[in-house]
């Protein structure tokens, strides 16, 4: 490596750390997103040595790693897995499904170039007619609570944070529907929860 390859590597090497991290979203670090767009090619590069490649492209306000895997979900080159799967539930995995529709229903009807802001309490509405049997309500709040707080971790939805002292202490929390959502929920997911689905429906 040469002084000048050296001296840009230097450029771009926080953004690597932070995408080992977890995602980069555009409106939480607008400096280092707008970095991105410059190096995105010798990142990608960087990371395709390791077995990783960057999930990006200019239209996009988030970007993440991905594994490389062969069709059977190995990872190539007989190399080590540096990325850890996240098993989604059932319930997971339907709020996830749900979520992507209403993106999808909010990019339609929205004028402006928007977050989906959703409430707690609308999202189990939402999910509430697949568990129209569950008699349980406070145990249905608590797999809905859970559920989110999951997802938050997993940066598919980001907390609101209100000043208002009423919304505060309402506990009705309200998220950022992230369009990251779509990215996870594509044709294979929905395939496959589909399936499960249809086995549950089945089984019962």
């Amino acid at each position: 490596m040469n002084e000048m390859e050296f001296k840009n590597t230097k450029q771009w090497s926080d953004i690597c750390v932070r995408l080992l991290q977890g995602p980069i979203f555009e409106e939480d670090s607008e400096e280092i997103f707008e970095n991105l767009k410059l190096w995105a090619k010798e990142i990608n590069e960087y990371f395709n040595v390791i077995g990783l490649k960057l999930f990006y492209n200019e239209e996009l306000d988030y970007a993440f790693l991905q594994q490389i895997e062969d069709e059977d979900g190995n990872v190539i080159n007989n190399l080590n897995r540096l990325l850890k799967r996240h098993p989604l539930t059932f319930e997971t995995s339907l709020i996830l499904v749900i979520l992507r529709e209403e993106l999808d229903k909010f990019e339609m009807e929205s004028i402006n170039n928007e977050n989906l802001i959703l409430k707690e309490s609308d999202i189990a509405d939402l999910v509430e007619p697949f568990y129209q049997d569950y008699s349980d309500n406070i145990k249905f709040k608590d797999m809905i609570s859970t559920s989110l707080n999951y997802l938050s971790n997993m940066n598919f939805i980001k907390r609101i944070s209100r000043s208002d002292e009423n919304l505060k202490l309402s506990n009705d929390r309200e998220f950022i529907i992230r369009n990251i959502i779509r990215a996870k929920v594509d044709a294979s997911f929905l395939k496959e929860f589909k399936e499960t689905l249809e086995k549950n429906k089945e089984s019962e």
